[in-house]
């Protein structure tokens, strides 16, 4: 019985180690982010607005995607480095203290201000030619960054509004430029928030004896509010977060509201983000984007300036022809111009 128990065990202990072997090469985690092609997001998908119901739009409008994977496992990082579609790079600085689940938090967030951002460049464009269209909204702070030495860091959440402060002898401010002549390094002060769901709670915050911080990084926009605007738009769920769909979202905004369908049959895409003044900014992972562009056969594809320049020398490297369909915009009037020369 002995002999027979030490031969199995024997077996146990040579199956046991590539186990352990492929556990590591599976789940251990590296400081890295991995960048690969993904694909394109209809923007009416995630977007709708009750107007123009009957209006008919033959082609499309799409944001780009790419997979992104901080802290990959071994096994991911190892796939990654074969592949000649796909960028390994160093875990940003501004990643390292936070969890993937922290990071996909403030990705979802930044989508929601870009969101905000398109609607109201769409609304005030259009609004000038149906002063009946109109978008309300209001200035809302918010956090979207925290430092590890934050005071109760886990009940303040990414996107809770700054409401108030309470500082010394009892003084009570309503906005963050108020904040540094109210307290002092070293002070603990009852900052108030409003979670997006309505709760508004209190939470006593310490501010740095050293660096005369608080660990909280607060972020200033738009809020639209979707009911007093018209008409009235709805934003869906959706798994994919980020700002560099700016452009497109913007642009089909602009489509829903307009009488004409601006795509003539087209299927549109780019990326880049957008501010309040219809200025197109640069985005990251411009290779994987021209390539998902590419092999989705898109008709045509915007991109800034900076980042047009980049997407050449990608299509060139990869021999890809991008002469027909590779478009350099810098602000969203640029790109709105560029599809109504399409329709002469």
């Amino acid at each position: 019985m002995n002999e027979l128990s030490e031969k199995y065990w024997l077996h146990v202990k040579l199956l046991f180690i590539p186990y352990v072997v492929m556990m590591f090469l599976l789940l251990f985690p590296l400081q890295y982010l991995i960048y690969s092609p993904g694909g394109l997001t209809e923007v009416e998908k995630i977007i709708t607005i009750e107007y123009n119901q009957d209006k008919e739009v033959e082609g499309s409008i799409s944001s780009t995607f790419v997979m992104s994977i901080p802290r990959p496992t071994i096994f991911q990082f190892l796939v990654g480095s074969f592949s000649p579609y796909v960028d390994i790079n160093l875990l940003p600085v501004s990643y390292e203290e936070y969890t993937n689940q922290e990071i996909a938090q403030i990705s979802y967030k930044d989508k929601d201000i870009s969101v905000s951002t398109a609607v109201i460049v769409a609304y005030e464009a259009m609004s000038l030619v149906d002063p009946t269209i109109h978008v309300v909204y209001e200035d809302r702070v918010i956090v979207f960054g925290k430092a590890t030495y934050l005071s109760h860091y886990s009940d303040i959440d990414f996107g809770d509004a700054f409401i108030s402060l309470v500082g010394e002898n009892d003084e009570t401010v309503t906005t963050i430029e108020e904040i540094s002549g109210v307290t002092i390094n070293g002070g603990t002060y009852d900052m108030t928030f409003e979670k997006e769901n309505g709760e508004i709670y209190t939470v006593p915050i310490v501010k740095n004896a050293e660096t005369g911080l608080f660990g909280i990084t607060f972020v200033t926009y738009k809020k639209v509010d979707p009911a007093l605007s018209y008409p009235i738009f709805t934003e869906k769920p959706s798994n994919t977060g980020g700002s560099s769909g700016g452009l497109l979202q913007t642009l089909a905004v602009y489509n829903m509201l307009a009488a004409e369908d601006i795509t003539h049959g087209l299927k549109v895409a780019g990326t880049g983000t957008i501010n309040y003044a219809g200025t197109v900014g640069n985005i990251g992972a411009v290779k994987q984007k021209v390539l998902t562009a590419y092999e989705n056969n898109v008709d045509v594809f915007f991109m800034s300036p900076n980042d047009y320049l980049t997407a050449v020398n990608v299509c060139e490297a990869y021999n890809i022809d991008y002469s027909e369909w590779l478009v350099s915009v810098a602000t969203f009037q640029d790109a709105l111009d560029y599809l109504e020369s399409l329709g002469d």
